[in-house]
C-alpha cells in the first residue's frame, strides 16, 4: 500500500507542474498568474513532502538498503527542491508590471519543464535500476 501511496502521490506531482506550465502558457493576466504560482507553491512543496516520505516509508518496510535507483530517487528529490526553490525566490523578486515578468515566465517554463524530465527520467528508470 505504500508503494500504491508513493506512485500515486508522484502521478500527482507530475500533474501539478502540467497544470502550472499549462497556467504559464494559458494565462493571459500576469497578477493573476503571479498569484496562482505563489498560491500552488503550497500545495506542490505538500506533495513532494508526501512523495519523499512515503519513499522513506517504503524504503524502511523493505529493508531497502541503498542501491543506484535509491540514490537516483533521492538525487531527483534534491533537484525538485532546488528548481522550485529557485522559481520561486524568481517569482518573489519579479515585478509584474515590468518586461522582467515575461523573462520570469520562460524561466518558471523552463523550470517546470526540467522538474518535468526529473520525474518522468527517474520514474521511467527506477524499474530497470537494481
Amino acid at each position: 500500500m505504500a508503494l500504491e501511496i508513493h506512485i500515486s502521490s508522484v502521478v500527482v506531482l507530475a500533474l501539478i507542474i502540467v497544470v502550472n506550465i499549462a497556467m504559464i502558457l494559458i494565462q493571459k493576466d500576469d497578477w493573476r498568474l503571479k498569484k496562482y504560482l505563489r498560491i500552488q507553491a503550497t500545495a506542490w512543496s505538500t506533495v513532494l513532502s508526501m512523495v519523499i516520505f512515503t519513499g522513506m516509508i517504503f524504503m524502511a518496510v523493505t529493508h531497502s538498503g541503498f542501491s543506484v535507483k535509491i540514490v537516483a530517487m533521492i538525487a531527483a528529490a534534491l533537484a525538485l527542491i532546488t528548481l522550485e526553490t529557485r522559481r520561486h525566490l524568481d517569482l518573489k523578486r519579479v515585478k509584474v508590471e515590468t518586461d522582467c515578468f515575461e523573462k520570469f515566465k520562460k524561466r518558471a517554463l523552463r523550470y517546470y519543464i526540467f522538474e518535468l524530465l526529473w520525474l518522468l527520467v527517474v520514474g521511467g528508470l527506477s524499474p530497470q535500476l537494481r
